[in-house]
């Protein structure tokens, strides 16, 4: 493995150590920005009351957080990070030690749980580390109940050339290993993975762009 990709694992694609947890583990449970995306996955899934909610690459346990004080019936989350399980679950310690909130280590192309357990699945700033993005989406649509709402917030593509205006790119030394997809092709792959009702949008913002997508479990 190159130097980039253990700098982009330790940071961001699979964080651990010290870094990962002065990162996450801070009070804003995230690096700074992600509560933006956070804001738009939440609205675009609309309201969670009484939702079965699974978040897929839950990190630091924010967007959990948010979740759970938005009146969900259950929660989970699922990352191949054990370093971000565990500030999931010191964050969350209450709804673990409840009940309301299940962590599991894995891999996204094979949830480890049942067919139609969730009713609302979510993602954001991880599906453009996914190397395998139709499984993932098949994976997502499995554990979905039909009618079930999947809301995915990530980075769109073509990522821009590096600029001063686009100082983002530089700054994540992680674009040249991250996955993008115009809004065609990111339709294309949630209808094969029998979603419907597909939304693909791009919020305007400040900063760097955001690819917010909703869609319904056939």
């Amino acid at each position: 493995m190159s130097m980039t990709d253990r700098l982009i694992d330790a940071t961001a694609r699979r964080p651990s150590g010290w870094l990962a947890r002065k990162t996450y583990g801070g009070p804003l449970g995230a690096p700074k920005g992600h509560e933006a995306v956070f804001d738009g996955v939440l609205v675009a899934a609309g309201s969670l009351e009484g939702a079965r909610c699974l978040e897929v690459g839950c990190g630091g346990g924010r967007l959990l957080e948010r979740a759970l004080s938005d009146g969900v019936a259950g929660a989970a989350g699922l990352d191949h990070s054990p370093d971000m399980l565990a500030l999931s679950r010191e964050r969350n310690r209450e709804a673990v030690e409840r009940g309301a909130l299940e962590l599991k280590l894995g891999d996204a192309t094979q949830l480890p749980w049942a067919d139609s357990s969730f009713t609302v699945v979510l993602s954001a700033n991880t599906f453009f580390f996914f190397t395998q993005p139709e499984m993932v989406l098949v994976e997502l649509s499995r554990v979905l109940s039909p009618g079930g709402r999947l809301v995915i917030g990530t980075v769109p593509g073509p990522l821009p050339a590096p600029s001063l205006r686009n100082w983002w790119v530089w700054v994540w030394v992680w674009g040249s290993r991250m996955h993008t997809y115009d809004d065609e092709t990111m339709c294309s792959m949630l209808d094969a993975a029998s979603f419907s009702e597909i939304e693909v949008t791009r919020p305007s913002r400040a900063v760097e762009p955001l690819q917010l997508v909703r869609a319904t479990r056939a």
